[in-house]
Order: structure tokens, then sequence, then C-alpha cells
């Protein structure tokens, strides 16, 4: 019997249990070192590593770090950065903390890399890296406020791609993407299972019951005409008393709210 490796891990900070995760498997990277970044990969199966767009990938998590840094006024909080294609995935993207996984379809092997493709993974690979800040270093209390979660990454990331002249390709599609995926949520919306954005979560199954485009598309709405009524100054101004406030914390609506206000 040969002896088993042993790997040992710096104490993490403190974070919630559902943003942990381990990946293992033979993958190949794209890797990626620049000052005043993170260390970052992209990793995939070795036989797909021509398919991964690893450039592009690394422009938008540079350029949307540059953004989220400004506008929150913290800078990236954890110590490195991975971006992970994982074969057989049950869902598109998931923020775990320091290491987003990826559904290996967006690598649209066998496609043609259409700009709305290619700018829908732009905006989710935003998305993701959004929730580093909020999602991740500071996490709501409780799932009845999980649309909040969701609809500010949704939010951010098209004001993200919608602000850089880094994105300056897709500037012309962005919004009109946002109003499209508000389509997800007038269809739920009519529906006779339709609920509030905000309402209670009691048990599990209410939990999963509300990953719909409620939470994404009419919150995220709810949150762009919040920003239209403030302005980009007082909406910054208030980002960052939330996370003066609350980073490594757990946070209520009323938390989130509260800072606007204040900023107001």
């Amino acid at each position: 019997m040969t002896n088993p490796q042993v790997f040992w891990f710096n104490q993490s900070a403190r974070i919630s249990t559902y943003l942990y995760a381990i990946v293992a498997g033979p993958y190949g990277y794209y890797e990626s070192n620049v000052e005043g970044m993170p260390p970052m990969r992209i990793y995939a199966r070795k036989s797909l590593m021509s398919e991964v767009n690893h450039e592009e990938m690394f422009l938008a998590t540079q350029t949307g770090i540059k953004f989220y840094t400004d506008l929150f006024g913290c800078g990236y909080p954890f110590n490195k950065y991975d971006q992970v294609f994982c074969p057989e995935f049950n869902a598109g993207a998931m923020e775990n903390v320091g290491c987003v996984t990826y559904n290996e379809a967006y690598l649209f092997r066998g496609q043609q890399k259409t700009l709305q493709k290619t700018a829908g993974f732009c905006n989710t690979n935003l998305h993701e890296l959004g929730h580093m800040w909020f999602g991740n270093l500071v996490t709501m209390k409780w799932w009845n406020d999980l649309w909040l979660n969701e609809s500010f990454a949704t939010f951010m990331s098209y004001l993200a791609q919608a602000k850089f002249i880094e994105f300056e390709k897709y500037h012309g599609i962005t919004w009109a993407m946002f109003n499209r995926y508000k389509g997800w949520a007038y269809r739920q919306d009519g529906l006779s299972s339709t609920h509030a954005i905000c309402g209670e979560v009691v048990t599990t199954q209410d939990a999963e019951t509300i990953f719909d485009g409620i939470s994404y598309g009419k919150g995220s709405a709810w949150l762009k005409q919040t920003y239209k009524i403030l302005g980009f100054d007082t909406m910054r101004a208030g980002l960052h008393r939330y996370f003066q406030e609350h980073s490594w914390k757990n946070t209520t609506l009323p938390d989130f709210v509260g800072c606007l206000d204040w900023a107001w």
C-alpha cells in the first residue's frame, strides 16, 4: 500500500458552510498573475483546454474586480480566484469562496460563438465574481433574503458590463439582454405559484422553490429602479457603508436598505 498524499491548507476566513467546495480531478489550467490582482487559474478537463477562452475570462475577471473594488469600497476579499468547468455540473455556476464552478455547457463546444452567447457568459462571470463580496464576504442571515443575494449579483453584472470600455463590444446589447432576462420574471409571476420577492422561508423545501425568475429577475429589476432613483454616487456611498459595517457578518434586508437610506 502506497503512502497517501497529505495536503495542508491555511485556516479559512469565517464563511458560510454552503460556500465551501472541494474540486479534484485530472484538470488542466491556465494561470494569470497580475500585480494588484489575486492569483487566478481557469481549470477544465485536459481534453477541453482548447475550448476555454481564457484570455477573455481573465479580462472579464480583472475588469470586474476593479469595478467592484471601487463600487463596494473594499478589495477582493480572498487570496486567490479559481474558475473551474466541471463535467455534469448540476447548475449553471456556483460562487464558492475563491472557486467558481461552471457547467461545461459554457464552453460552447461545436457551437458558433455568437456575440450574444459570449456576452451571456461574460455576464455570468461577473455575476459569480460579484458574489465574492455580496454573498460571501457579507452573507444574508436567512433564505428569505436569497432574492437580494441573487438579484444584487444579477444587476451588478449587467451594470459592470455596461460601464467598462473593456466590454465595449457588448454595450449595444447589454440592457437588451437584461430586458429579455426579465421575461423569466414575467412568466413566473403569471403562474399560480407566484410569490412576493421577499417572503418568509421556514423549511428547506420553501428555500428550494424560490430559486426562480422572481428572486432573480423581478428582484434585479427592482434594484435597477432603485439605482435609477438614487444614482451611481449615492448607491456607491451606501454600498461602501454596507461593507464597512457588515464584512464577515450576516445581514438582513433592513441592513442593506438602511445603508442606502443613510447615503440618500
